[in-house]
């Protein structure tokens, strides 16, 4: 059984004892400022959402949807919040309704800040590079299997994690150094890829920490009290349910509306496929003329229910939850199931897989394979040449451009690293530049 006191920990990554509180601004907004000051979360102002560069300035980034799931994810946790200080008592838990608001709402906030240039086109075009070309499988020869089954399935969340709590910040030690409650909370998927083939992992594909950070994971999780369930693994933090709830209700709904905005669905579609999710007041929607309002009403009334909706379901589940057992996402339990699948389906086939989008995917394709091709034979070479030795031009020039070159170890453990740091903190113009600078 976990314990609020301990899943509440305002105590940061890296540093001895507890920050005094401060009376006009809590920890976890302080969380919040550290975030949304970071240099990671600038750039998701340009890494796609759903549409790339094809799409419109209306449409969301990254930046954009993070910001909306971070207003939902307070929602909810302040909601949330008060019920579960109802329950369990002020005593046992060490917070505010409006505190565990802001909790879930910075981990909502940070949620996509591992996010490559491409979003989850760049995540399968690095890592069908890495397990499916010459070069890709060269590299990963000389790698453990921890790390070569994180290059040949390369995870988002678990680069989010590596941003949070090491390559973010000023501080030596401890990245931003945000609370433990907060790193928890941001843990979709608390545990390790497998190391080895067979190896069970609650996910058959996700994971939320790569082996270099596998040691402040076990800090988090030791001081929050998360359960163990096999080697570097652990269940979920209670609140993580709602952040992937925010998530969910965000991008299932906006990602509709942003098709009408596109022009991949008409609004008549967009109206039948959020329908079923609103509680209706008909004559307040009839009184609205113009459809772009009637869409934003559709949007707002949609997540509004969900997010009641998803609330319930948490509270639903609290008992199992606090007890470490998986329950699965919020947004499958509830009545509006169904019509969530109706959307899921849609978004898939038109949306996700859509003309516009395959044309995004093509041009992303080519550029991240551009930049692995080019970065990863220049780093073989160096390597192969040793500290010191001086390098073909081709292959010296291309590597000034990556920051800080000279801080690059010559392991291929660590500038595989610093490697996939550098492409997946990449924009997603910044990504077409230098390709096609590499390609002259």
């Amino acid at each position: 059984m976990m314990h609020w006191q301990s899943l509440l920990s305002r105590k940061r990554l890296a540093k001895d004892g507890l920050a005094p509180e401060l009376p006009y601004r809590s920890a976890f907004e302080i969380d919040i400022d550290r975030i949304t000051f970071s240099t990671s979360f600038r750039r998701l102002s340009d890494k796609q959402q759903v549409h790339g560069i094809g799409g419109s300035d209306y449409v969301r980034s990254r930046l954009t949807h993070s910001m909306e799931a971070a207003r939902v994810g307070r929602s909810l946790g302040s909601w949330a919040g008060a019920e579960i200080i109802a329950r369990y008592g002020q005593d046992a838990v060490p917070a505010s309704a409006a505190d565990i608001g802001d909790l879930v709402g910075a981990s909502a906030l940070a949620h996509d800040l591992g996010t490559p240039c491409f979003a989850h086109t760049g995540e399968d075009v690095i890592s069908d590079w890495f397990a499916g070309t010459g070069l890709g499988r060269e590299i990963l020869s000389g790698v453990d299997g921890q790390q070569a089954a994180e290059l040949s399935n390369f995870e988002g969340n678990a680069q989010g994690f590596r941003v949070l709590t090491r390559l973010q910040g000023w501080r030596a030690q401890g990245g931003l150094q945000l609370t433990a409650a907060t790193l928890g909370t941001y843990g979709k998927y608390p545990w390790a890829a497998p190391a080895f083939a067979g190896e069970e992992r609650p996910h058959k594909r996700k994971y939320g920490f790569l082996g270099s950070e596998t040691d402040l994971m076990a800090e988090v999780a030791g001081e929050l009290g998360l359960i163990p369930i096999g080697r570097d693994a652990w269940c979920r933090h209670p609140l993580a349910y709602l952040v992937e709830a925010a998530d969910d209700a965000c991008y299932s709904v906006v990602d509709i509306e942003d098709a009408v905005k596109m022009r991949m669905l008409s609004f008549a579609d967009a109206e039948e496929l959020l329908e079923p999710l609103i509680d209706w007041d008909r004559a307040e929607y009839e009184g609205i003329e113009d459809e772009d309002r009637r869409l934003i009403y559709l949007r707002a009334r949609a997540i509004d229910r969900l997010v009641t909706d998803a609330a319930a379901a948490f509270l639903d589940k609290l008992p199992d939850i606090m007890e470490g057992k998986p329950v699965g996402p919020l947004l499958k339990m509830i009545e509006r199931t169904d019509a969530l699948k109706d959307i899921s389906d849609v978004s898939y086939t038109q949306i996700y897989r859509g003309h516009q989008r395959c044309e995004t995917d093509i041009i992303a394709a080519r550029t991240v394979t551009t930049l692995l091709d080019a970065y990863g034979e220049a780093l073989l070479a160096r390597e192969k040449a040793g500290p010191g030795s001086d390098l073909p031009r081709r292959f010296a020039s291309l590597l000034e451009t990556v920051p800080g070159t000279r801080q690059i170890p010559y392991d291929r453990a660590g500038w595989t690293r610093s490697l996939m740091d550098y492409i997946a903190g990449m924009t997603d113009r910044f990504a077409i530049r230098q390709a096609q600078l590499i390609a002259g």
